[in-house]
């Protein structure tokens, strides 16, 4: 079997096409990615610029593996995404609690009335709770007066995702599954243990930074903010006076190996508006440290001012794993430990075999999130899919959705 997915995101669109082996393991063979153009912190601002990058990704793709497909699970990521936790009651009146009673838990959680301007992308199930006792993992059979249903229900902007879905229409791409990006990051590079024991994975986009925390086996938090290492470039060059262009350069060259001891040596910072850079000015290295780590900084306090809420048990929030381009960046974890109190460690893709080089670091963690969430559909993971994946009747209902409106 084939599988195909689209990590689209504001730096570049990653196409990764994998064929299913006979041990149910994926198995990448076609692997196509360009600069993003068109897209804006998971916002579509020009449709033409997308779908041209889009669809430039897939074709190279294709090309390497030798197949085609049009149908992909793709990745949404905007700081319109938010993440609701509700309870839902059922009566039982002293009877044992049967497969109808947890379908009348679910279909009142599809039910919830979101507002006309947002969509569900994900419902996923956090916990089942008998007369006031909590930790219920399999409520069948158990007899009680109450049954108390916790999701997680994730959802997004109506007009972003129908704009998302629109662009991919027109590249004849056919969604067999939208995931939040802060779900596909932490499905791409935590551990089964990380699962289990509460983790937030911080993915530091280009545009976007994405934050998902799991805990028992569950996604009990998402959120997406806008800022990311477009950011630190922008800082970079209105600091230094210097083109975007120039900034991402610095930024990539000095940002991921700046080294206390040469702080005082002095770097080439070419000026804006010199054509060709013939005219550059010196400055120290430490003030290009002082910009990129303020930014991330701020990143990071964001980041700590959600994830300290009264729904997020501390415990939940001690395992703290960084993963994204914009994280390798110098500093990143020190700051983070320093910020949060805790341990924090890089998280790069896991679960795949025979990962290629180029597509192994933290930057496409997504992308291979969006493959290992087809496995855990397909039951292929040992993670409990009963509580990480959503009920497929939302994919169902957004299908329909789908298709009455563009195809």
């Amino acid at each position: 079997m084939k599988l195909g997915v689209l990590d689209i995101g504001s730096d570049k669109i990653c196409c990764l096409i994998a064929v299913i082996e006979k041990d149910n393991q994926p198995k990448i063979d076609g692997i196509g990615y360009r600069d993003s153009r068109g897209i804006k912190s998971g916002i579509i601002t020009d449709m033409e610029l997308a779908q041209t990058s889009i669809t430039s990704a897939i074709q190279a793709a294709e090309k390497m593996s030798g197949v085609t497909l049009d149908e992909f699970i793709v990745n949404f990521s905007s700081n319109t995404i938010q993440s609701d936790l509700v309870n839902l009651t059922v009566s039982l009146d002293g009877n044992e609690i049967s497969s109808q009673d947890l379908k009348n838990a679910d279909k009142k959680a599809g039910e919830i009335n979101l507002g006309k301007d947002r969509i569900l992308i994900h419902k996923i199930l956090t916990s089942y709770t008998i007369d006031n006792q909590k930790g219920i993992t399999n409520p069948i059979s158990i007899k009680g007066d109450q049954l108390i249903a916790g999701y997680n229900l994730i959802t997004a902007s109506k007009n972003a995702v129908d704009n998302f879905v629109k662009c991919l229409s027109i590249c004849r791409v056919k969604i067999s599954n939208i995931v939040a990006t802060p779900y596909a990051a932490g499905l791409g590079c935590l551990t089964n243990d990380d699962f289990f024991i509460g983790t937030t994975v911080i993915d530091i986009g280009a545009g976007n930074t994405s934050i998902a925390t799991f805990a028992d086996n569950k996604l009990i938090y998402t959120n997406v903010f806008e800022l990311g290492g477009i950011n630190i470039s922008s800082d970079i060059a209105k600091g230094l006076s210097t083109p975007i262009s120039e900034a991402e350069r610095l930024k990539i060259l000095y940002g991921s190996n700046l080294n206390p001891n040469e702080e005082e040596n002095l770097i080439n910072i070419p000026l804006t508006g010199e054509e060709g850079h013939a005219i550059s000015h010196k400055v120290p290295k430490k003030v290009l440290n002082n910009i990129i780590t303020s930014r991330i900084q701020e990143i990071f306090e964001i980041v700590k001012s959600k994830i300290s809420k009264p729904i997020l048990n501390k415990n939940f929030t001690n395992n703290i794993v960084l993963t994204g381009k914009t994280s390798q960046l110098h500093g990143c974890l020190d700051i983070a430990s320093n910020i949060f109190g805790t341990t924090v460690r890089f998280g790069k893709p896991l679960g795949v075999k025979k990962l290629a080089e180029n597509i192994s670091g933290p930057g496409f963690s997504v992308s291979i999130g969006l493959l290992k969430f087809k496995m855990l559909e397909e039951n292929l993971n040992k993670i409990d899919t009963n509580l990480l994946l959503e009920n497929s009747l939302i994919w169902k209902k957004l299908g329909t959705w789908v298709k009455e409106s563009f195809f």
